[in-house]
């Protein structure tokens, strides 16, 4: 049976995000990292809705249930950063104090003015008088305007986020080898990758005229080779984040035990031979 490149990187990419939830499972990571675990079930869920459901379904559906899920995704991506941030600047510093309320506001004001400001210089924005002559379809266009723009916002999120985290999180405790950091290092490759073949795509859609089917055959086959290398990375950034939440970080015990080593089940974690015996009689 032969099967194609993209089909064999969908399914590279599939296995990758179950073995990342067994290990976020395995090794007790879903409750710090609740919106991330949360975020990789939602793509797990994407991926195969996208694959199974693709020709069952109108593609008045099939763009319905698609678009959806891409504005769930951006949701929970903006979410998996406020955690992250929460972990390395806020509650879960180890070094010195946390960001105060006022450093909090100043900096999120800073990234969100960063990431509105390229957000809104990105690309052609679409025609909404164009849009709205459509009554029919004017629900599914809306829903497919805010799913491209909040995909592409939450990307921009993420590298500014990395940028900061890696930059200032030693300063707090959070290091390169902290699993906050090393998420938001998946996270942001990830989103490098993807904004840059976006901006090729949209690069090639203005400046290049179809004249014949060979051009149009030869521009759709870059297109998939773009986004083939972009599931690449999403894949490489998968494995990333399997290798990097099976070790523990520095100083941190095993799943299950406490800062001796011993089991956190165990009500007794001294020798029985250094106890006291219950006959010996006290001193006078």
């Amino acid at each position: 049976m032969h099967f194609s490149l993209e089909q064999i990187l969908w399914a590279l990419v599939l296995a990758a995000h179950l073995v990342l939830l067994v290990v976020l499972l395995g090794r007790e990571r879903t409750q710090r990292f609740s919106w991330f675990t949360a975020l990789t079930m939602l793509s797990t869920l994407r991926l195969l809705a996208d694959h199974l459901l693709q020709g069952k379904l109108s593609t008045y559906a099939f763009y319905w249930q698609s678009y959806a899920l891409l504005v769930a995704g951006s949701l929970f991506l903006f979410g998996v950063l406020i955690e992250l941030a929460r972990l390395t600047f806020g509650r879960g510093c180890r070094r010195g104090k946390p960001l105060s309320p006022l450093a909090w506001q100043g900096w999120t004001f800073l990234v969100l003015a960063i990431a509105i400001t390229a957000l809104v210089l990105w690309g052609p924005w679409p025609d909404l008088k164009a849009m709205q002559a459509n009554r029919q379809a004017y629900p599914l266009l809306l829903t497919v305007v805010v799913a491209l723009k909040s995909e592409l916002f939450v990307n921009m999120l993420a590298i500014l986020t990395g940028l900061l985290m890696m930059l200032f999180g030693s300063r707090f405790g959070n290091g390169f080898r902290s699993h906050p950091v090393q998420i938001v290092i998946g996270l942001s490759t990830a989103a490098v990758a993807r904004l840059t073949v976006e901006g090729i795509t949209d690069t090639i859609k203005v400046t290049h005229k179809i004249t014949s089917r060979a051009d149009y055959d030869r521009i759709l086959h870059v297109f998939t080779r773009l986004d083939n290398a972009r599931l690449v990375v999403w894949l490489l950034a998968i494995l990333w984040w399997i290798y990097a939440l099976w070790q523990n970080e520095p100083g941190q015990d095993e799943p299950g035990q406490n800062a001796s080593g011993q089991s956190g089940n165990s009500p007794n974690p001294l020798p029985l031979a250094t106890l006291p015996s219950a006959s010996a009689q006290p001193e006078e």
